[in-house]
């Protein structure tokens, strides 16, 4: 026997009154019911002076005919916009899941519907959802009533709705819909009002979304709205506009628009920033900003992706998009150490931006012309890019690599579509999109376009800062300083002393950050130290552990009689205690490494010679490398070739670029030509080292900009499942270490396969 499944009227009740969170997000349900409708307008009315309060809302769409409401209308959940996706007039109906009319039960105990096709087809709907209530009670047996109406009557209803609040002459209906709800759950006061009023401003966003106009007016303030209208576009530091075509094979097509400097001040006050090597290239040139606007073309897998595999799995899947957004700072002030106007020639912040960043902060998600909630809602965090910034607050001018914009400096808009997106669907409470790869890969793709207006911003105003640092010299500055606080009173001597007081807080603030690195870095290192006695007691029993089970086993059974017993090699204890004595000598030689490199006469010699240090430095790595099956060859160097650098600034430079080629080998999956390359040669008064391995060479997402390699928190090794690994921090401090001796590194690329650097450090005579 079968039997049906039956469905309790309970059931209407959960989807309706229990699924939408706020009355705030049915409004907009039945909003999204009028765009699909073809609609030019909607109006949303609240009548407080009414015995029994209602609110009304009207449409001037294509109506519906009685069999539309018999078979689709009161159809719950109903596939009619799942597969029928356009409108008449072209829109993507932006509903799908068969359940927004359920919004009324939402909104009021007792709806009834007025509605008027263009062929002439007008029909009431009244429903008491109170019935639903009843115990035990199926959906079936709950009834709504359905009677045809004439266009007089219908007109009727719409034009004594319109003149209660003086719209009658500015709407003239011919077809459509009006709604009304009565007997209402929430008590709409002001507040309530307000709220909504704002909900349905994020509908229409300060972006070129188009959309469709919308009317709210009430009883309880009648002067108050009217339109809704999004907020006036503020001036802005930062505006990029990113649209992708979709597909393995689409591009990023991306604009990015500079706002922030003064342009007349960068020419006429800043044009040695522009003779920089770093400022003399696209898109850093003068002439680019003067054009303010720059275009760049990329792919998806050129973006900091923290997984490219998932990337590569899924890219096919994400569809169409257009990602707009907004970078504004709420005053000059940005961060600590940036609201020198003489290092960075902003433009004036406006009056009413604070007003305008508070009202509209957040990156939203608008499906078809309508936002998804509750993505930017109230400034809501989905990005997680408050989480983001508090793992490394520096400003943008204090040190290339690891600047992330605040949360609260983000005016955005996603926008996607139900044709173009199929992976990005609704939760059936419509608060949210589906969590699933798809979504989680579009984040990320999100935060990396927002990632190139990081970068940009960052190089800009780390230069500008190293403009002002040469032209200003922090030794001078406090020197003046010093000599001023010894002199009388005067304007002159004031302002030296308020300079170098500006200069020492820049250099204690940096100071801290660097400390701050170096703290984290400095934890693994000082475990290591307290346990150097106990490590160095096991790599000395690392060294005949296996030797000694082995001779202790000969002295119960010996090897030849269990190969007589026909045990089988996998089984055989003598093959596993020798597989153990591999491992104990695997582990025996990073423990070598490790401790080597802390050896305390590391750091007291400032001379070290390159010959010994590099005949030195193979030692220590030799089992490493062994067991790896690479060969490291070290040519060119000799006993004249002195350096002033303790030998633990020359581990932390040679020991990071090592790490790296062990990483770019071993991801080659050859077995074959792994090699790294050491040469040294004197050019003048300076030691050039050059660095090469034979690895998978520079990744793809800096081929364009190599240099980025050296910037914090900058790393392209993954893990097994691609998910990023590296801390960004190795050749960040490798480069820094250099810089302090006033070295340099550079990127060799004349036609090297793999990856090669050269380090060049002054020579000690």
């Amino acid at each position: 026997m079968e039997i049906p499944f039956s469905v309790s009227a309970r059931t209407a009740k959960l989807i309706g009154l229990e699924n939408f969170s706020n009355p705030e997000g049915a409004i907009i349900e039945l909003v999204k019911n009028t765009y699909d409708a073809d609609s030019k307008y909607c109006f949303i009315l609240f009548n407080e002076d009414e015995e029994i309060p209602s609110i009304y809302i009207l449409d001037f769409g294509c109506g519906m005919t009685a069999d539309t409401i018999i078979t689709k209308w009161m159809c719950i959940g109903t596939d009619d916009k799942l597969y029928n996706e356009y409108s008449e007039n072209g829109r993507v109906k932006s509903g799908a899941k068969g359940i927004g009319r359920f919004a009324l039960n939402r909104l009021g105990q007792v709806s009834k519907m007025w509605t008027y096709t263009e062929n002439g087809d007008g029909h009431v709907w009244d429903v008491d959802w109170r019935e639903f209530d009843t115990p035990h009670a199926n959906v079936s047996d709950v009834k709504a009533t359905l009677e045809e109406i004439s266009f007089s009557g219908i007109l009727k209803e719409v034009e004594s709705v319109l003149s209660y609040f003086d719209l009658s002459d500015k709407v003239t209906f011919q077809h459509g819909t009006l709604l009304k709800i009565s007997l209402l759950n929430d008590v709409w006061d002001e507040r309530i009002i307000q709220k909504l009023y704002e909900n349905l401003q994020g509908l229409i966003p300060p972006f070129d979304i188009p959309a469709f106009a919308i009317f709210l007016h009430s009883t309880v303030s009648p002067n108050e709205y009217g339109k809704i209208t999004g907020s006036a576009e503020a001036d802005y530091d930062y505006k990029i506009v990113a649209q992708y075509g979709g597909g393995n094979s689409g591009s990023l097509e991306v604009d990015i628009t500079r706002n922030e400097l003064d342009v007349q001040r960068l020419r006429e006050e800043y044009a040695a920033l522009f003779e920089m090597p770093e400022m003399s290239e696209f898109p850093y040139t003068l002439d680019v900003f003067e054009q303010k606007t720059f275009h760049i073309k990329k792919k998806l897998s050129e973006l900091k992706i923290p997984n490219k595999q998932k990337l590569e799995l899924l890219q096919n899947e994400l569809g169409k998009f257009k990602f707009t957004f907004y970078f504004a700072k709420n005053s000059i002030n940005d961060t600590r150490g940036e609201g020198d106007i003489s290092k960075f020639p902003y433009k004036p912040i406006s009056s009413n931006r604070r007003k305008w960043l508070k009202q509209n902060m957040g990156v939203k998600i608008f499906r078809d012309n309508f936002r998804v909630r509750p993505y930017g809602e109230y400034g809501n965090d989905w990005l997680r890019l408050g989480d983001r910034y508090t793992t490394n607050p520096s400003g943008a001018g204090q040190r290339l690599g690891g600047y992330y914009i605040r949360r609260n400096q983000i005016v955005g808009a996603v926008e996607i579509s139900r044709i173009d997106n199929k992976k990005l669907e609704d939760k059936s409470s419509r608060e949210g999109l589906q969590e699933n790869e798809v979504f989680d890969l579009f984040k990320d793709i999100l935060i990396g376009i927002i990632e190139l207006f990081e970068r940009d911003r960052n190089h800009i105003m780390y230069h500008l800062s190293q403009l002002y640092d040469k032209n200003n010299p922090k030794g001078k500055t406090k020197k003046e300083a010093e000599a001023a606080t010894k002199s009388g009173y005067t304007e002159e001597n004031y302002q030296k002393i308020v300079a170098g007081y500006n200069t020492i807080k820049q250099q204690l603030e940096e100071n801290e950050e660097e400390l701050s690195l170096i703290r984290n870095l400095a934890s693994t290192g000082l475990v290591i130290t307290s346990f150097s006695h106990e490590l160095r007691n096991i790599r000395a029993l690392l060294q005949s552990r296996y030797l000694d089970i082995k001779e202790a086993l000969e002295n119960i059974i010996p090897n030849e009689d269990l190969i007589q017993r026909g045990i089988n090699p996998y089984e055989n204890p003598y093959n596993m205690i020798e597989d153990l004595g591999i491992q104990d000598q695997k582990i025996r030689g990073w423990l070598e490494f490790s401790l080597n490199s802390i050896r305390r006469d590391k750091r007291k010699s400032g001379i070290s010679n390159l010959e010994t240090y590099f005949s030195s430095f193979k030692d220590t790595w030799k089992s490493v490398l062994q067991e790896l099956n690479i060969e490291m060859v070290i040519t060119g160097f000799s006993d004249v070739m002195n350096v002033k650098m303790f030998q633990i600034d020359l581990d932390t430079i040679f020991n990071n670029l090592l790490s790296n080629s062990i990483y770019a080998i071993k991801e080659t999956k050859r077995s074959t030509n792994r090699f790294i390359y050491i040469y040294g040669e004197v050019i003048g008064d300076i030691v050039q080292i050059s660095f090469v391995d034979t690895g998978i060479g520079l990744a793809s997402e800096y081929k364009t900009h190599p240099y980025d390699i050296f910037n914090a928190f900058e790393s392209s090794k993954v893990d097994e499942d691609g998910n990023k690994v590296g801390t960004g921090l190795g050749l960040y401090i490798t480069k820094a270490t250099i810089d302090k001796y006033e070295g340099e590194i550079r990127i060799i690329t004349n036609n090297i396969s793999g990856f090669g650097l050269n380090v060049r450090l002054n020579i000690n005579k």
